[in-house]
């Protein structure tokens, strides 16, 4: 598990630093992109373990903290209820936050044959103690139209901040 941490975090770090001499218009450049080649309507296939989606969200209770424009690490369909699934919603942690856990997702799909189950996950949320990142989400309630991304766009897609997430068309 430490080898995992290091060479997920020694992966960040790198990233973080080549990215930021992009600036922002390679995000908005980015974002455009993934607007464009990653849209899908929903399906069972989508919400596979490991997967980064974005979507729409109506949550039941409107009176509970939530994210209605979710970016999450899906870990595939919740055990005492098949018509949800739990996710990690990124966009509850600061950029070098979501950062390092993608870049923990991708080493974890990497040594797990390309699953990341809860269980993989559980020892790293003490880690981002204090926010609320396992999220459940029922699936009815999730947009038809997501946004699917390759595990070679998950760190691009974690340095996009919320507000911006906020803008895409689904």
């Amino acid at each position: 598990m430490k080898n995992l941490l290091k060479r997920a975090y020694n992966k960040s770090k790198a990233f973080i630093k080549d990215f930021k001499k992009l600036g922002n218009k390679a995000k908005k450049t980015f974002l455009r992109k993934f607007q464009k080649d990653n849209k899908t309507k929903k399906s069972p296939k989508s919400f596979k373990e490991g997967n980064l989606l974005f979507f729409r969200y109506n949550a039941i209770h409107q009176e509970y903290k939530f994210d209605k424009n979710p970016l999450i690490i899906c870990l595939g369909k919740s055990r005492d209820n098949n018509k949800h699934i739990l996710g990690l919603n990124v966009h509850w942690l600061p950029e070098n936050q979501r950062i390092l856990l993608a870049s923990l997702v991708i080493e974890i799909k990497k040594k797990k044959n390309n699953h990341v189950v809860y269980e993989d996950i559980k020892p790293l949320i003490k880690k981002f103690e204090g926010s609320p990142i396992l999220r459940r989400y029922a699936i009815r309630r999730i947009s038809n139209s997501i946004i699917q991304m390759d595990e070679d766009e998950y760190l691009a897609a974690s340095t996009i901040s919320f507000p911006e997430w906020s803008t895409v068309k689904l």
